[in-house]
């Protein structure tokens, strides 16, 4: 397969990449440093780019070529009250978990049966207080793909979306640390490959 991990330098992405070892396999992310450590390590082929910029999305993408699997493993968590959150964080938020997969999605290119996976969240994990711009962005993240998974079907594209519990990554470090009975990246990795690898793909899977 030729795959592509797009935020690859962080826990998730660092271990979906490990996983899937072996196959032709794209990094990209906007560490270059360690996204290049991480490419070498792998056999794969670094492409550094910050995908909240259209063109450097667009020139990724570009470059990447045809693929049989995306996975858009990009992310970050922020936490404020509504009466103290501010638009910066907010739009940070839609920036990263929205505009990112849209760009990655208007710019790819795929082959016939390929996949594009996407990370959602769990509602009743993300709809709790400090968490109302994380929670929205994870909302329009899934109500975009709803709506975008009809056009890509023309295409034989398949737009799968996964729902994490919480994994053990650096997205919690500003949080104070990832909460009791979290999964390891490794575990999560292994899990979501399994399930969006299966025949027929999922739309949304449950991990």
């Amino acid at each position: 397969m030729r795959v592509l991990v797009l935020g690859a330098t962080g826990g998730l992405g660092s271990a979906l990449a490990r996983a899937l070892k072996g196959h032709e396999l794209l990094l990209s992310g906007r560490r270059a440093g360690a996204l290049r450590e991480l490419a070498e390590e792998l056999g794969a082929k670094a492409l550094p780019a910050d995908l909240s910029d259209e063109l450097e999305a667009q020139a990724l993408l570009e470059e990447a070529g045809p693929l049989d699997l995306l996975l858009h493993a990009v992310g970050v968590a922020g936490r404020a009250p509504v009466r103290e959150l501010g638009r910066n964080l907010l739009e940070e938020m839609l920036s990263i978990h929205l505009l990112t997969a849209h760009h990655a999605l208007k710019y790819a290119r795929f082959r016939p049966g390929a996949r594009a996976v996407f990370f959602g969240a769990y509602p009743h994990y993300v709809q709790v207080p400090g968490f109302a711009a994380y929670a929205a962005a994870k909302g329009a993240l899934e109500a975009y793909l709803g709506a975008a998974r009809r056009e890509f079907r023309r295409e034989g594209v398949h737009l799968v979306l996964v729902r994490l519990p919480a994994v053990a990554t650096g997205l919690w470090t500003p949080l104070g640390g990832p909460p009791k009975g979290t999964l390891t990246p490794e575990e999560a990795a292994k899990r979501v490959l399994a399930g969006v690898l299966a025949e027929p793909p999922p739309e949304t899977l449950e991990v």
